[in-house]
């Protein structure tokens, strides 16, 4: 029998509802600029606008649900906060070179125009049974021996995931422009303790 061990978590959230005219507008007017390979949005602090709070609740409804189902922290002590958003818009023929998150937790991607067969890909962070070391050909991929994952890129989706979790989006090969909007947390209050030498307050 074969268990799997130490699984890297991904959170996905459905926002259950359309944009609203107001968050759409404001999402698809903020000025871009030049990105590896597609834009992302001068503005780094979207979510913390008026016209987004609703959804930015969403956000942070799922942003404590995803952490009670792994790390299960006390949040008397120690949360989660936003500490930057941005919007990324990538057309047909432009990709998002694979990347991580630095100085963040847990990041977050959200969907909210694009075409029905964009993905985002994932890339195994786990090279312990030599996945990423020995060139030996699978005859059918699997959890274990897979280098990457492709997941669908839905509209109206969040998806959560590990910050220092390598990512990418491929060259878009669909006619509508693809539009997201991502973030990045960082922990506010008390971890570690005193006794372990290893308290921090943040």
């Amino acid at each position: 029998m074969i268990e799997g061990l130490f699984p890297c978590p991904i959170g996905v959230y459905e926002l259950g509802r359309s944009l609203t005219q107001s968050e759409m507008s404001y999402l698809k007017g903020i000025t871009m600029e030049k990105n590896q390979g597609n834009t992302v949005s001068e503005n780094g602090d979207i979510l913390h606008n008026d016209i987004m709070a609703d959804f930015t609740k969403f956000i942070g409804n799922s942003i404590d649900e995803y952490c009670k189902q792994t790390y299960d922290f006390d949040i008397d002590k120690v949360q989660l906060y936003i500490t930057q958003s941005w919007t990324n818009l990538t057309k047909k023929g432009e990709f998002h070179h694979m990347h991580n998150h630095q100085n963040s937790i847990i990041s977050g991607v959200f969907y909210f125009e694009g075409n029905k067969d964009d993905v985002i890909e994932f890339y195994n962070p786990n090279p312990w049974l030599g996945v990423n070391r020995w060139a030996v050909d699978a005859k059918e991929i699997n959890d274990f021996n897979s280098q990457t994952y492709w997941w669908p890129a839905d509209i109206g989706t969040l998806i959560l995931f590990p910050s220092q979790l390598e990512h990418a989006v491929p060259e878009v090969e669909g006619d509508r422009d693809r539009y997201s909007m991502s973030f990045n947390t960082f922990f506010r209050g008390q971890i570690g303790g005193s006794h372990e030498r290893t308290e921090l307050i943040l």
